[in-house]
Formats: C-alpha cells, sequence, structure tokens
C-alpha cells in the first residue's frame, strides 16, 4: 500500500481555485457542495495513490500553478482574479500545445469525479445510485455475485 502524504497548503489551494473557477463558480444549482469538502476529497484521492501517481499529480497541480507565470500572466494561477483564471483555463484547453491541454485534462478530470460525487451534485444531474442497487438486487435473484459494486459507491 502508497504512503500516505496530504497535498500541500498551497497546492489545496490551486485545487481550490481551480474548482471554484471550473465548476462551482458556474453551477447553476444549489445547495452546491461544501468546497472544503470536495478539496479534501481531492486530496485523499490524491494522498492515497500510489506513490508514482501521486508525484505525477502533484506535479501537474504545480504545473497549473506555475504555468500563468510562463503564459504573460503577472500571477500564478491562485492569485489570478475569477475571470482571469477562467480565461486562463480555456486558453489552456484550447492549447495547440499537448502538455498544457494534458495537465488540465488530467486535474479537471478529477476534479470532476469529486466534485459530482457529493450529494449535492448527485441530485442536480440526477443521479440516485438506484442502478446500482437494482443491479445487485438483479444478481442476487439470479444467484450470481451479489458485490458487482462496492459499496461505497452503491450507497452515498
Amino acid at each position: 500500500m502508497a504512503e500516505e502524504i496530504r497535498l500541500s497548503d498551497t497546492n489545496r489551494e490551486t485545487i481550490r481555485q481551480f474548482i471554484l473557477a471550473m465548476i462551482h463558480r458556474e453551477a447553476d444549482f444549489s445547495p452546491k457542495p461544501d468546497l472544503e469538502k470536495v478539496v479534501n476529497e481531492f486530496d485523499e484521492l490524491v494522498s492515497t495513490s500510489p506513490t508514482l501517481i501521486r508525484m505525477s499529480l502533484i506535479t501537474l497541480i504545480k504545473s497549473l500553478e506555475l504555468s500563468t507565470i510562463a503564459q504573460g500572466y503577472r500571477h500564478t494561477f491562485s492569485k489570478l482574479s475569477p475571470e482571469e483564471q477562467k480565461e486562463y483555463l480555456y486558453k489552456m484547453e484550447k492549447s495547440t500545445n499537448y502538455a498544457f491541454r494534458t495537465i488540465i485534462l488530467v486535474i479537471k478530470t478529477l476534479v470532476f469525479l469529486c466534485y459530482f460525487s457529493e450529494p449535492e451534485a448527485e441530485k442536480a444531474v440526477g443521479y440516485d445510485g438506484k442502478c446500482l442497487v437494482d443491479a445487485r438486487a438483479e444478481a442476487k435473484a439470479q444467484g450470481k455475485q451479489e458485490n458487482i459494486v462496492p459499496d461505497e459507491f452503491a450507497y452515498h
């Protein structure tokens, strides 16, 4: 099992600002997931990953934070205004540079998974886990292995 190492405060702030810029401010539903809970879930995901993956993700987060300087902005990502953050992330997503696009794609994918696994976001997108519960019941009725999905995925 991987050694557990938490994200630094700087990395957590980068992720917090990323979540705010990409989803939280734009989400058109209420109540929204608790931002700190999402950041904590992301931290948990990263910190319990195998060492190579964890170090790669931390490198991507640091790259996002510092890449704004290389792109001509006067501040790191977390210090940009919300409008500049949004503009920068859009620019990175549409970049012809594969490395820039990958940084955003990897972080965005993990952040979206954490954000939309919160009950408030699940409700907003219409997910209720019923399909997983039904699949379990159907498997049990057919005498198949019941644990199609782990409990933490079937029940929030």
